[in-house]
């Protein structure tokens, strides 16, 4: 059992504060007060201090106590022990513990990358994109009338008497000149809002009133009377209420003003994400020099001709060099299969079409229409050779 505890104790991270510790001449704790000594060692209490950081919240109390510092103070004293003793043994490089430092190390480092990745996308990327007013604006006007249109609105508060009879009282007090928020705190039997000198807050046109449902003929006298007007006695289910217009919008777009941050905080990641693909991400490229062994991800020799031929042609657009890599792999693999004039032409329709690098383009059809002059496609590389930069609304015949 007694085993079990110094496990424990060295497994678990404890702690505690708030225990009585010795004061300096002007009031403040001692932190550095030795508790205990173990061969060299002092435990002091800005020790015990360390330990309660470490410990979760839920379990602190426990050691908020004189006993539980006492406590806390063996678990340390146990600890120290059982580390003097195992580098005494010389297991400094044992196995076990050189591999659990390495994992922390590695774990340390990872930590540290990716704080400052974190840090540098933050104030480098995020921080470098504004997005434009015009955008802003652009954006508002385009979805003011579905995104950003609100219907008709009216503010209202309501004095509800359980007894239709008490409503006469109301409606004198109110005729008095009390306000209506003092005559609903003290006279409404609703509860919900009474306190809150009858407020319901504000009521969309055709939506259900707060705590009295669909009503539609207090809705249209609501939306037809003036701020600052009354309307009612109604009788409902839970009793007699009347009802003031405290405040109302008309329908159309809410105020740009009002949503501009929401439409910032929209726009903002697309153009971030943009900023960062085409301008952050090839600068660095740049600044720093990337290359590539494309060859390590070449198709391997079991691939079929039909397959590195449909590959190829599969990535023309989205990435041409590629593409262009995979037909010079079939020619160099299958020199002499039916289809290379293909595999030719189609080396130089993308650098045409897709790079437009002329120059390249224009010695692989010439090279082509030399070693295939017989093809079906040789009439079209040399149309390509004499015509791939000529604007092809000057190729239309006119009448």
């Amino acid at each position: 059992m007694r085993m079990l505890t110094v496990l424990a104790a060295f497994l678990l991270v404890v702690g505690a504060a708030g225990c009585r510790s010795a004061r300096t001449a002007n009031g403040s704790a001692d932190t550095t007060m030795v508790l205990a000594t173990v061969g060299d060692v002092e435990i002091t209490m800005q020790t015990l201090r360390d330990e309660l950081q470490m410990i979760p919240p839920y379990q602190r109390a426990a050691f908020e106590t004189p006993e539980g510092q006492r406590t806390l103070l063996d678990h340390l004293i146990e600890r120290e022990l059982l580390l003097q003793a195992a580098q005494d043994a010389g297991l400094e490089d044992d196995s076990f513990v050189v591999a659990q430092v390495e994992l922390a190390m590695q774990q340390v480092e990872y930590t540290r990358q990716r704080a400052l990745i974190q840090s540098y996308y933050e104030k480098m990327v995020v921080d470098a994109v504004t997005v434009p007013d015009s955008e802003v604006a652009a954006y508002y006007e385009e979805h003011s009338g579905d995104i950003y249109y609100q219907p008709a609105q009216v503010k209202a508060s309501m004095i509800l008497c359980e007894d239709p009879a008490k409503m006469e009282e109301v409606r004198a007090e109110l005729d008095s000149g009390a306000g209506f928020d003092s005559t609903a705190a003290s006279l409404s039997d609703h509860a919900p809002t009474r306190g809150l000198g009858g407020d319901l807050g504000w009521v969309a046109e055709s939506s259900p009133l707060p705590y009295l449902g669909s009503q539609e003929e207090i809705s249209q006298a609501l939306f037809q009377a003036p701020v600052g007007g009354l309307v009612g006695p109604f009788e409902t289910e839970i009793g007699s209420v009347i009802l003031e217009v405290t405040d109302r919008t008309e329908a159309g777009p809410k105020p740009f003003e009002e949503v501009r941050e929401s439409i910032v905080n929209m726009l903002k990641p697309g153009l971030v994400n943009t900023h960062f693909r085409d301008v952050v991400i090839p600068g660095l490229r740049e600044q720093y020099g990337v290359t590539v062994n494309e060859d390590a991800f070449l198709p391997g020799p079991e691939v079929p001709p039909d397959s590195l031929m449909q590959l190829a042609q599969s990535v023309m657009e989205t990435a041409p060099e590629r593409a262009i890599r995979y037909f010079q792999l079939y020619l160099e693999r299958f020199p002499d299969d039916p289809r290379a004039y293909q595999a030719m032409f189609l080396i130089g329709f993308t650098y045409s079409e897709y790079l437009h690098d002329y120059d390249s383009a224009r010695e692989t059809f010439g090279a082509m229409v030399q070693r295939f002059p017989d093809s079906e496609l040789t009439d079209d590389a040399q149309w390509m050779i004499e015509n791939m930069e000529t604007p092809i609304d000057s190729l239309i015949p006119t009448e």
